[in-house]
């Protein structure tokens, strides 16, 4: 099956929290991706904080990119 949805940044829970909100501040639904805690219940491990992912439609990528790589900046400095 294709999908039309691009992965557009991976990282902890508060960045993906953080992007998120700023996406949908100009108009834009995320997909959030986390994988992180399949199967690890069971051998002990419920503290694991694994990276997540974080998806935009194709055709809101240009619209996307610059929000994600400002924000980025902004938590760098």
């Amino acid at each position: 099956m294709e999908s039309h949805y691009k992965k557009i940044y991976s990282g902890n829970f508060i960045v993906v929290q953080l992007l998120t909100a700023r996406l949908e501040e100009i108009g834009i639904s995320p997909i959030i991706k986390d994988e992180s805690h399949l199967g690890l219940s069971a051998v002990g491990v419920s503290d694991y904080q694994g990276e997540i992912d974080l998806y935009v439609h194709e055709n809101e990528m240009d619209k996307a990119g610059p929000i994600v790589e400002a924000t980025l900046a902004q938590m760098k400095s």
